[in-house]
């Protein structure tokens, strides 16, 4: 399996993996440009996708994964290391992602890959009318 960074050619491999919740092709502009977003692939079958940038907290700049999608805890580990290389690589020393407590297969990619999880819980409101329907889905993830 290989990993590497995506282009605008690549968003239709991306939305095969993406499910209910397609990739725009504003979205992936903004992260092919990162640095930290990459796609997983097997031959030509895409097998995953992360979607991470570089964020600044004021002190220090953690690089966050917004989105990761995988068909295997292979290729969630392989994106997982490919993200860490990267920070590394622009001098940022930490990572981090929100997870659904429901990813069971993401969790073990995570801890596999030296991840703590926990104890922070992630916090959403989403205004307007998104907010009346009640959905949560997709915020910073």
């Amino acid at each position: 399996m290989r990993f590497r960074p995506f282009t605008e050619e690549d968003l239709d491999r991306l939305n095969r993996l993406a499910g209910g919740r397609p990739v725009s092709l504003g979205a992936l502009r903004f992260f092919a440009r990162t640095g930290h977003s990459f796609l997983a692939e097997e031959g030509e079958e895409p097998m995953g996708f992360a979607l991470a940038q570089a964020v600044w907290q004021g002190e220090a700049t953690t690089v966050l994964v917004t989105r990761i999608e995988g068909r295997s805890v292979e290729a969630l580990r392989g994106l997982l290391r490919a993200v860490v290389k990267s920070a590394y690589d622009a001098g940022v020393y930490e990572v981090a992602l929100h997870l659904d407590p429901e990813r069971k297969e993401l969790e073990e990619a995570l801890k596999a890959e030296g991840f703590a999880l926990g104890p922070l819980v992630l916090a959403v409101r989403v205004l307007g009318s998104r907010g009346l329907r009640g959905e949560t889905r997709g915020v910073l993830e």
